[in-house]
């Protein structure tokens, strides 16, 4: 279903006020068609956290158990929103 405008709705309801004062921890993520999962992890980790030097080489050493892990505990307890766009259409 590309081109009904899909991704701009979400993107208008993702950063109106309403929304971000709800969720006030939210991740927007693009893969494509062809992802790699540990990557989508670092990804979402990353737009929650920020980056850091230090944090970049920390997930990199990580294994998808790992980051699983430290995702889970980030957004314990957080009231959160994380939505994932498909960018192949």
């Amino acid at each position: 279903m590309g081109g009904l405008g899909k991704t701009t709705l979400a993107r208008n309801l993702y950063t109106s006020p309403d929304i971000r004062n709800s969720f006030p921890t939210r991740a927007w993520i693009c893969v494509s068609q062809e992802y790699n999962t540990m990557d989508l992890l670092r990804n979402i980790i990353k737009s929650i956290q920020g980056c850091t030097k230090e944090t970049l080489d920390l997930l990199e050493r990580m294994t998808e158990r790992d980051l699983e892990i430290y995702l889970r505990d980030l957004l314990k307890d957080r009231k959160f929103l994380v939505v994932v766009d498909d960018v192949w259409q």
